[in-house]
């Protein structure tokens, strides 16, 4: 069924981001990255969420894959769920938060690919569109939820997009989205899914909540 909804959403010539939250070590954080990140696999999608909690360099087969086949991963960062937050806040030794660090190391990859491929160098596929000037991002993003009225990290400065789930059934409010995200905002993909499944199985109802829920973001 996944297999055949990727395939409809790839003919009508929209994106996809599998939410699959993978997160593993070596060879079978190499095999996930190879299921989801190269071209003609089965489940191929355009962007894939990722769990850094194996650390974040457990990550690099599939910011590699990403990079080399022109698509993007979404790191989780500060969930919505309120159960993160004794891990995500937690301090290192630098006095940053978990979650911090990850929004620097994710930083971190943007702006060597983005370097990179404005000295020239050859980046396969659209992920990173708009590589040579101000405003532009790498293909890391960030999960952030948008149940978070204070996240406890600084987003200004990121150079990536930014996955903001937890709107309608889990508390999230579009209209808080500015005070979360603040200069970030126009780097945020606000996203809801309860919302709109709710409405099914009728096809209709579920395309009529589904524009009703595009109208309420805008």
């Amino acid at each position: 069924m996944l297999e055949q909804v990727l395939a409809d959403v790839r003919a009508a010539g929209a994106l996809s981001i599998l939410d699959v939250k993978r997160g593993d070590i070596g060879s079978t954080m190499a095999g996930y990255a190879r299921a989801y990140l190269v071209e003609g696999a089965p489940l191929a999608a355009d962007a894939i969420t990722l769990s850094p909690y194996l650390g974040y360099g457990s990550l690099r087969p599939a910011l590699d894959l990403a990079i080399e086949h022109g698509r993007g991963v979404y790191v989780l960062a500060r969930t919505s769920n309120p159960e993160g937050d004794h891990v995500q806040l937690a301090t290192g030794p630098d006095g940053r938060p978990v979650a911090q660090q990850i929004v620097d190391e994710a930083a971190g990859t943007n702006r060597q690919v983005l370097d990179s491929t404005a000295g020239g160098s050859s980046v396969t596929g659209s992920s990173v569109a708009g590589t040579n000037g101000p405003g532009a991002m790498g293909p890391v993003g960030l999960v952030v939820g948008a149940t978070r009225l204070d996240t406890g990290i600084d987003l200004d400065a990121f150079n990536g997009s930014i996955l903001a789930p937890g709107i309608g059934a889990q508390g999230g409010k579009v209209a808080d989205l500015p005070r979360i995200f603040g200069a970030s905002l126009g780097n945020v993909l606000p996203t809801t899914s309860r919302g709109v499944m709710g409405a099914g199985p009728d096809a209709d109802a579920l395309r009529r909540a589904a524009r009703e829920q595009v109208i309420s973001m805008v």
